[in-house]
């Protein structure tokens, strides 16, 4: 099985409609056959903006437009802490989640000041647990693109993840008996 770091996982539609992967984009920032698999969900906001998010943490001073950004459900593990995904480009890997709360200063003096995703929580699968639900057919599997994440209003993403995949429709992945419908 491929590597899933800098992969979105595209929930398909068929997913279970009352769990809290259904429709989801989630944007794997860790990956190996041997300690399975670490990601955020990039398309649930919940409803609130960073203003006065998290106790102790004054955002306004490392940049006042990041009060405006929404909150995210990033998963259902540790889902009262808060999270930060943003760039990496070491390791091989695109993203990197972390709860350290010093990334705040490098994001803000770097040159994507205004790119700032924080979420509620995180996902995470056992070993081979996220391969054994693509083989049955939960996820599709493409990669990652950071102008979904930074560029795209949280209501599109999960039609743009089906665009990068050639999905213009989704009832494309409906299947009806043995043909698609």
């Amino acid at each position: 099985m491929m590597n899933l770091t800098n992969h979105f996982l595209v929930a398909m539609p068929s997913f279970n409609h009352g769990d809290i992967f259904s429709g989801s984009v989630v944007c794997i920032t860790e990956h190996n056959g041997s300690n399975g698999a670490v990601g955020v969900i990039i398309n649930k906001p919940v409803g609130r903006t960073l203003i006065n998010a998290f106790h102790g943490v004054d955002l306004a001073k490392y940049n006042p437009n990041w009060l405006k950004r929404p909150l995210y459900l990033g998963g259902p593990i540790n889902s009262s802490h808060g999270f930060v995904l943003h760039y990496k480009f070491n390791d091989g890997k695109l993203f990197e989640l972390t709860d350290n709360k010093n990334i705040l200063t490098q994001i803000a003096n770097g040159n994507n000041k205004d790119q700032l995703f924080v979420s509620v929580g995180y996902a995470a699968w056992q070993q081979f647990q996220v391969e054994s639900e693509i083989i049955h057919n939960e996820w599709l599997v493409v990669k990652a693109d950071a102008g979904l994440i930074f560029d795209v209003d949280p209501i599109n993403r999960y039609d743009e993840a089906l665009k990068l995949l050639g999905i213009n429709n989704i009832s494309q992945l409906y299947c009806s008996g043995d043909v698609f419908a």
